[in-house]
């Protein structure tokens, strides 16, 4: 420090005794403007400018000493001053827009970027001062106008880097659809520049385009220092069912945080997903432990619980999580099925008309309500709970579905075929509809064409199903066809071991004259169903030496 002192004085006595030049002076007051002492800068820059008043370059560094003082206004005169001798250099113009900022003049700043403008012929140094009137714009809360500047630059001088940023302003401005073209012409140019990248990938993201959306942020992935990008994707892939790739970037963020509970608990959903359960549990166990407040996550530890046949802990787990989170709607839902697996069917009970109160929907509270009491042995309230969840929803397919079996177990037979008739015309592609609709106008013997085509539309959908194979074989019985229902039959008993089908069986064999494969085909049927007298009065004759 001693030597740099004795150094400034041998300087000053050498300036003093021979004069200095101009750059000298520069070259001290930069030295010293280094050094943190600008005020003394100032002096050697106001000497330099004294001695060589036609350099802008000595001009720019007072005015910049005097911005560092944050004294603006003198550093403003000066780069007026500056102008009366250099008129039209574009360098002084941004000095003075750069000093009104430093005032808070944003508009008087943006005038003077103008002015630089007119006389700045630097492709770069353009683009850096449209750039810098947009951003005063957008400080300023006037978007549009930071998107006209940007915009009406001809379309053959605008960069990668106007159009990310006109990108970045439609996206601001709610125009998503823009963002993504301007961001598209910028990577255009420039395929590796991660802003346009990220526009891309949020652009997409804002309109719903989830797998351009991935495909984007996958490729910014090499800027995700913080995982943010990951964690996004952690979120799309879980929206895209693309659980394998969730699995793998979870973890990854979970190496670097372990406390991460949002993605762990993601993490566990992707597992329970992929059908293991056992890694799932231990997810949501650590996310629930960590959390106490993650009653997502203790949703799931009692669901798997429960259905692992592990209840009492399902229980204690929805329980708990009921207590943080009572309006968790799915928690009281779930505490019924519990519930209903212990045959605690008035705990049942409880827990569907608190989710009721709690605001779940009525048609769905009373369908758990008809289930429940079908398990309890109580038809008339089942059917009533059933008939006024219909009431409240008359297109909600479970409880018609519902409904129309239990209409069919308790040989309500024509209001069943009525209820899922109305199922097939809502649900256009349910097989099971298609099929009980078809079987049942073959039992009837009507309408054999109509019933034949609905139960191949529903062996379209399931073509290795036993019972709709059955149907198929009794429809071509009742038209007589006794050949091609012997194939469709025999197959069906290949797939499925039934009584019926045995029966339907045995039917068509005395129609073909087997008069022993009919015999045999009753005997199977009485074996699987032994209480059947329609059975034992076709299987009689054989016994006492018939047909």
């Amino acid at each position: 420090m001693a030597l740099l002192h004795l150094y400034r004085i041998l300087t000053a006595l050498i300036i003093g005794a021979n004069g200095a030049t101009s750059y000298e002076l520069y070259s001290i007051g930069n030295q010293l403007e280094l050094e943190g002492k600008v005020t003394e800068a100032v002096e050697y820059y106001r000497q330099a400018v004294a001695l060589d008043p036609e350099v802008p370059e000595l001009y720019t560094a007072l005015i910049n000493a005097y911005y560092q003082l944050r004294k603006y206004d003198e550093g403003i005169a000066w780069a007026n001053r500056s102008l009366e001798r250099i008129p039209g250099n574009a360098k002084l113009y941004l000095s003075i827009a750069i000093g009104y900022i430093g005032k808070g003049e944003f508009k008087k700043s943006i005038e003077y970027y103008r002015h630089s403008l007119r006389y700045e012929e630097n492709r770069n140094q353009r683009e850096d001062i449209y750039s810098a009137i947009a951003t005063i714009y957008e400080v300023l809360g006037d978007l549009k106008s930071a998107f006209k500047t940007l915009n009406d630059i001809p379309e053959e001088q605008k960069t990668q880097g106007l159009y990310a940023q006109l990108g970045t302003l439609s996206g601001k401005m709610n125009d998503h659809q823009s963002a993504v073209d301007y961001y598209r012409k910028s990577y255009a140019l420039d395929e590796t520049n991660t802003t346009a990248i990220l526009g891309l990938a949020t652009g997409f993201d804002y309109l719903g385009i989830k797998d351009s959306s991935i495909y984007y942020y996958e490729k910014a992935l090499p800027a995700d220092s913080l995982h943010t990008i990951r964690m996004r994707l952690v979120d799309l892939y879980s929206d895209t069912d693309q659980y394998h790739k969730l699995t793998g970037t979870a973890r990854e963020i979970l190496a670097a945080d372990y406390y991460e509970t949002g993605v762990r608990r993601s993490l566990g959903f992707a597992l329970y997903k992929t059908g293991d359960s056992t890694a799932a549990l231990n997810e949501f166990l650590i996310a629930s432990r960590l959390n106490p407040a993650d009653t997502y996550s203790r949703f799931y530890v009692g669901k798997i619980f429960m259905e692992s046949g592990r209840y009492d802990q399902a229980r204690q787990e929805i329980e708990q999580a009921l207590q943080v989170n009572p309006d968790f709607l799915e928690l009281w839902i779930y505490l019924g099925f519990v519930r209903i697996d212990q045959r605690d069917y008035t705990g049942a009970r409880s827990a569907f008309s608190e989710a009721a109160h709690r605001g779940a929907d009525p048609s769905e509270i009373y369908y758990l309500l008809g289930f429940c009491a079908e398990l309890e042995n109580r038809p008339a309230d089942a059917y009533h709970n059933y008939r006024k969840a219909l009431t409240l929803n008359p297109r909600n397919l479970s409880v018609l579905q519902a409904l129309a079996n239990f209409c069919d177990r308790g040989n309500r037979k024509e209001e069943a075929f009525v209820i899922f008739h109305k199922i097939m015309k809502i649900d256009t592609l349910n097989s099971t509809a298609m099929n009980y609709v078809g079987y049942t106008l073959a039992e009837k013997g009507e309408s054999l064409d109509y019933a034949l085509s609905l139960i191949d539309r529903a062996l379209a959908l399931e073509p290795d199903n036993g019972y709709i194979i059955d149907s198929r074989g009794w429809v071509l019985y009742q038209q007589e066809r006794y050949e091609e229902a012997r194939a469709e039959l025999e197959r069906a008993n290949r797939i499925v071991e039934d009584g019926v089908i045995q029966e339907h069986l045995g039917d068509t064999y005395l129609k073909l004259d087997e008069p022993e494969l009919a015999r045999q085909a009753y005997e199977k049927a009485l074996k699987l169903d032994p209480k059947n007298k329609i059975l034992m009065k076709k299987a009689g004759p054989f016994k006492t030496g018939g047909p």
